[in-house]
């Protein structure tokens, strides 16, 4: 999948997907995330934060709030001006880059938390990606990353979702376009999160923590936030 197509098909979601997340971030889910996150390390004034594939800005925009140093990248240029567009609305100062999550522009130990939601999925090369997200992070920086083994879900058979899901105002192209997306990248056709660990072991990591019980916790109910595919969490501790 050339990552031209995965651009377009952000960009025409940039709009949609921009309304659904401030929605989500007035809702009780906003609080379950920083929960959540706080469990595994506590964001405090002036900690430096990478949210990778930031979208439209939730989990930067969450971050920030705590008091971090925020930056956050995303290949889609519009989504990225969302995000701006979001942080304005929330009067917070957050770093937003078009940049692509496998090829990182900034220098080595750069943050204290480098932290990515539902974006894994989307990257053609999962090694670079955890190599270069490892590369920036501090010593005793952490990484977590929140994704689902998507591949064993189809998007176009989402039809039991509650009517006011953000799923069902896709239409049925753009459900296909992502179907589309998904199928060609390799991580969606390997077993998840066992080949995430085993590629983080690869890399050298060790002390890994993985979470299959988040989703749980997260989507208790069947909201218009709802992800019927169950999330898992991993994180790291870099040595």
């Amino acid at each position: 999948m050339e990552k031209s197509k995965i651009i377009n098909y952000w960009d025409k979601r940039a709009d949609s997907f921009s309304k659904n997340k401030r929605a989500e971030l007035k809702s009780t889910h906003a609080q379950k995330w920083i929960t959540e996150i706080s469990h595994i390390t506590p964001i405090k004034p002036g900690m430096k934060v990478l949210d990778i594939g930031t979208g439209a800005g939730f989990l930067a925009i969450l971050c920030s709030e705590q008091g971090g140093d925020v930056t956050g990248i995303d290949l889609s240029p519009d989504m990225i001006q969302s995000a701006k567009q979001n942080a304005d609305r929330y009067n917070h100062d957050i770093h937003f880059q078009v940049m692509d999550a496998e090829t990182l522009l900034f220098n080595d130990e750069t943050f204290d938390l480098v932290i990515s939601r539902n974006v894994t999925w989307l990257l053609p090369n999962t090694t670079l990606a955890y190599q270069e997200w490892l590369r920036v992070l501090k010593p005793n920086g952490t990484l977590i990353n929140i994704d689902a083994n998507y591949g064993q879900d189809s998007f176009t058979d989402y039809q039991s979702l509650n009517a006011d899901h953000a799923h069902h105002t896709l239409g049925n192209n753009m459900l296909v376009e992502s179907e589309a997306i998904k199928q060609s990248i390799p991580i969606n056709h390997q077993p998840r999160p066992q080949t995430d660990i085993g590629i983080l072991k690869h890399l050298g990591v060790n002390d890994i923590h993985l979470d299959t019980e988040i989703y749980l916790r997260i989507y208790s109910e069947q909201d218009a936030f709802y992800n019927p595919t169950p999330i898992f969490l991993i994180s790291v501790t870099k040595s």
